[in-house]
């Protein structure tokens, strides 16, 4: 049985906002634009002015209703896992720890099962599979040094495939620029073992 660990705090949310700042010139050159508390130059302002800010927005009733929002879903994220372990092997895990944030981009994660979810995101159910989707290969992208646009076009291409065909997903912008190299080799080598596909990708690339 698949479990989630909802979790929210002004702490957190200090946590996101310190992470985010470490990686602005990164997210600047792949053209995100992450989220801080309104009124915040985050090239300018110092942390001690951010964190007040940050104070003065924490509202626990926002992140309770998105967890609330969530929960009600929970069904669906686990049908949509067991389709996942179907399409990309074992690698899923029996519990993700889902971190709610207003601050960053729309969602991200890091190994092995921790989710970060932008309150404010349009779709925040399908963010939650984007997420988990990114988790279940990221073995494959990490082993095979598979680029950030390039990971961001398969997990697209996964969530629209067969197996999966995730509802109302849309494709993104991102990762569009793979699209001619990417997408053929997926639909002819993605399938079990997925590695194979990883490896081609390498190879081309070499």
């Amino acid at each position: 049985m698949l479990l989630l660990n909802i979790k929210y705090s002004k702490k957190l949310e200090e946590q996101r906002i310190e992470k985010t700042l470490e990686r602005l010139s990164w997210y600047d050159k792949l053209g995100y634009r992450p989220r801080f508390p309104e009124k915040i130059n985050p090239r300018k302002d110092s942390l001690k002015k951010i964190k007040i800010a940050l104070e003065d927005e924490f509202n626990e009733k926002d992140y309770k209703k998105t967890e609330k929002e969530i929960l009600r879903n929970f069904s669906k994220v686990e049908n949509f896992c067991n389709k996942l372990k179907n399409v990309c092997g074992k690698n899923a895990k029996k519990e993700y720890e889902i971190i709610l944030t207003r601050y960053g981009v729309g969602g991200s994660y890091s190994l092995p099962n921790r989710i970060i979810l932008n309150i404010n995101s349009k779709s925040k159910l399908n963010t939650i599979l984007h997420e988990i989707t990114h988790l279940m290969i990221e073995k494959y992208i990490l082993k095979h040094n598979i680029e950030q646009n390039q990971k961001e076009r398969i997990v697209d291409l996964i969530l629209k495939s067969k197996g999966v065909s995730l509802r109302n997903y849309k494709m993104q912008e991102r990762g569009k620029n793979h699209k001619e190299n990417i997408d053929g080799l997926f639909k002819k080598y993605f399938k079990s073992p997925i590695g194979n596909f990883f490896r081609k990708i390498e190879e081309i690339r070499q």
